[in-house]
């Protein structure tokens, strides 16, 4: 199974590009760490949004107790209105209640524009609205024990400091991970408003039994038992402010502030047993008792504000750490996405870069430059196929120098076996004449010792001296013939190219002297006037030759003779197509075509190395190729191409005009 896969993985891969590769392996990195990314991003935005959440819930507890207090002032001053009917009181109470509700309008929409009201939150600033307006709308004055009344007036506390709770519940301040935040808030929401709630009451309970011409023993019972409250509750906030410090030795305003609180509610509370538990020969008056503790009140709100503040400036200073968090979490993804991207494409240009050295490199070897070697071995896996081609190379130009000196030895044997065959028929017929010609004389000389010499033996003798000449004359005319075929095999070695010549002008000045010979042969040239780098001499000799070859084996039968030169070129090649309508040549022969010495027609005295002449100008001398094609009665076609320019070119201007 997992074989089946990979060879399918194999298959798949082999169908694409290196580009297309590259580009699936970077989508298939992006994806996990995009994943990732955003997985990072939602927890990371999670945190700031519930960050600012709590900072929400902190502003709105700051708008929160402004409305408290100011309910906690008239809570304990209207306690007093059964008792006390001064005109002082009751202007302070009559402003206290237009403050307040304003401030309880002021609240809630606050609270709707700070935080995004929840139905809890919603339905508890209902309930204080409701609340607030049956109190204020109640214009009977509360009957009943100094407990009774400051219930009654404390129900709209009471809701406001469960609106507290419900806000820092809804806010996750009250869940908030920080420790320090966490003791503070609980300290606001829970514990604090106790001793707000023992302190007013001892304040509001003070002033009430102070305000009758004697305190009663109820009165004075009740004081005693608020007292001994406030102190439990007293003893028991000290000992949580005091875990609390140990969270906040960074910051000794807060300690400060925590410790001012139970300073001054131990204040009041003394100031209490001093001024009337402990019965003092001289009681103070109710105004002198409220004022005191008025203005201590006032003090622990102050330093009750600055927790708020100091919890707020933490949050904000988190909310900061987490924008940056945040902002370096995307920096940082960005910079490990770039240099994922950045390795790959490297990886890729590598790649794609030796790979392209290699193909280079290769062609040059194929071109036949066996000294070809890869110099810049890294050691990866590429250094490891730099080497191998090196090898390869190595081996390669061994066998090749191995390969040169056996087709050397095969040429040369080839060629001694081809001009042996060729010499020794017209050298068989000279040395048959000689042979012939000395029994002759011989034969003639013995009949003149003889005296036996006859007319007719004489004349017998000169008719075969003379039929011996002109078999030997002729045969050493083709000996001499094949001796200066065989010199331009090795003169088309010899090179002197000249610049700038005019094929054009150049073809016609190779067919016109064979037209004039053939003149059923219709010649056509196709294609524009272009310049090229070349031996002229060379050249024309292979075109000559060429056209020669297919008039003499290819147009030979027919009745419509052709010869057709295309001319195209490009940037650096000039391409050559001479054609014939002849009768081709069929697949056995035609690689046999430009091997030296192979003829069809030897019978009527061809040697077979016109065009392996041909090919050895094109191939080396030219530094061109040729290609032969062909169907049998249709055409014969031979394509060359060389190329434009070279760099050994002679500066000999050349008019071809001239020669034609």
């Amino acid at each position: 199974m997992n074989k089946r896969f990979f060879e399918i993985a194999i298959n798949v891969s082999k169908q694409m590009s290196f580009a297309r590769k590259f580009i699936a392996i970077i989508g298939m990195l992006s994806l996990p760490l995009l994943f990732l990314l955003l997985v990072l991003l939602i927890d990371t935005t999670k945190s700031i949004q519930k960050t600012q959440n709590e900072i929400f819930g902190v502003k709105s507890l700051e708008s929160l107790i402004t409305t408290i207090y100011q309910i906690q002032d008239y809570r304990d001053h209207a306690v007093l209105q059964e008792v006390n009917l001064d005109a002082q009181l009751s202007k302070f109470i009559s402003e206290e209640k237009q403050k307040i509700t304003k401030e309880v309008e002021l609240l809630s929409s606050n609270l709707s524009k700070q935080l995004s009201i929840t139905t809890n939150v919603k339905s508890q600033i209902e309930n204080v609205k409701n609340q607030w307006q049956q109190l204020n709308e109640s214009k009977a004055i509360m009957r009943g024990g100094i407990e009774s009344q400051f219930l009654h007036f404390d129900k709209v506390v009471i809701e406001l400091q469960l609106l507290a709770k419900i806000i820092s519940f809804e806010s996750a301040l009250i869940h908030d991970d920080d420790p320090i935040n966490f003791y503070l808030i609980n300290n606001f929401v829970n514990e604090t408003p106790e001793i707000y709630n023992n302190i007013g009451f001892l304040r509001a309970a003070g002033a009430y039994a102070l305000s009758m011409p004697t305190v009663d023993s109820y009165t004075y019972h009740t004081l005693e038992k608020l007292a001994a409250q406030a102190e439990d509750n007293i003893a028991l906030k000290n000992y949580a402010s005091s875990h609390i410090s140990f969270y906040l030795d960074e910051d000794s305003n807060v300690i400060n502030a925590l410790n001012e609180i139970l300073n001054s509610s131990k204040s009041l509370l003394n100031y209490t047993y001093e001024q009337i538990l402990d019965e003092p020969d001289d009681l103070p008056t109710w105004r002198k008792y409220l004022d005191f503790y008025s203005k201590e009140i006032d003090k622990m709100r102050q330093f009750d504000a600055q927790i708020l503040e100091y919890v707020e400036t933490r949050l904000k200073n988190r909310s900061l750490k987490q924008k940056l968090k945040l902002a370096a979490l995307v920096i940082v993804s960005l910079l490990l996405y770039l240099i994922v991207i950045y390795f790959v494409y490297g990886t890729y240009l590598q790649l794609r870069e030796t790979l392209n050295n290699y193909s280079i490199k290769a062609m040059e070897l194929a071109k036949g430059n066996l000294d070809t070697r890869i110099a810049d071995l890294s050691k990866d896996e590429f250094g490891d196929l730099a080497r191998t081609f090196n090898e390869m190379a190595k081996i390669i130009s061994e066998n090749q120098n191995k390969l040169i000196e056996a087709e050397k030895v095969g040429s040369l044997n080839r060629m001694i076996s081809g001009i042996a065959h060729e010499i020794n028929t017209p050298l068989g017929i000279v040395i048959s004449s000689y042979s012939l010609s000395k029994a002759s004389l011989e034969k003639l000389d013995l009949l003149f010792e003889q005296e036996a010499l006859e007319e007719d033996d004489l004349k017998e003798f000169i008719l075969s001296c003379k039929e011996a000449e002109t078999l030997i004359d002729k045969n050493l005319d083709k000996v001499v013939n094949l001796i200066e075929t065989f010199k331009q095999v090795n003169s088309s070695l010899n090179v002197s190219p000249q610049k700038g010549v005019e094929i054009k002008s150049l073809i016609e000045f190779a067919y016109l002297p064979i037209s004039e010979l053939n003149q059923e042969v219709e010649f056509e040239v196709h294609g524009n006037e272009c310049e090229i780098d070349t031996d002229v001499n060379l050249l024309t000799q292979a075109l000559s030759n060429i056209i020669e070859n297919a008039i003499e084996h290819g147009l030979t039968k027919q009745e419509d003779k052709k010869v057709i030169i295309k001319i195209n070129s490009d940037n650096d090649k000039l391409h050559l197509s001479i054609s014939d309508n002849g009768v081709g040549i069929c697949r056995d022969e035609i690689n046999q075509v430009f091997e030296p010495f192979y003829t069809t027609g030897r019978i009527r005295g061809k040697v077979g190395l016109g065009m392996h002449i041909v090919y050895l100008i094109i191939t080396q001398s030219l530094n061109g190729t040729i290609k032969i094609v062909s169907e049998e009665n249709r055409y014969t076609r031979l394509d060359i191409a060389l190329p434009k320019y070279r760099s050994d070119c002679e500066e000999i201007d050349i008019d071809l005009d001239d020669y034609l």
